[in-house]
């Protein structure tokens, strides 16, 4: 059976991969048309939170099968471990988000990481 899609307009929640690895933490998800300029990360010691904006037109186009789209995304996920904030990074390169924080029972706030 197939699924209904969502509206361009609606936002969409990217499916993610989550480990670990030499006491870091990285959450990698594809966000297809996504610019870093458009895609905003906030790391809390608990939570990732990413919202990215796609400016990808798609209006003109004829869709003979249309599989997946490009327009907002939205992730709020519960991390499974501690992480600290101050020390994150995020990478958006060929269309997949990674973004890495060091595992830490310390991590406390939150901060909204630049997306390299």
């Amino acid at each position: 059976m197939t699924k209904a899609m969502p509206t361009p307009n609606a936002n969409q929640r990217p499916p993610v991969n989550v480990y670990a690895a030499s006491g870091q933490l990285s959450v990698a998800l594809p966000i297809p048309g996504a610019h870093a300029d458009h895609t905003h990360v906030t790391v809390a010691a608990d939570r990732l939170r990413v919202l990215a904006e796609c400016k990808y037109s798609q209006d003109q186009q004829h869709f003979l099968q249309r599989e997946w789209q490009v327009g907002a995304w939205e992730l709020d996920l519960e991390l499974p471990q501690r992480v600290d904030p101050e020390r994150s990074r995020a990478v958006l390169n060929l269309g997949v988000l990674t973004v890495m924080a060091p595992i830490s029972n310390e991590g406390r706030g939150e901060r909204q990481i630049p997306v390299e």
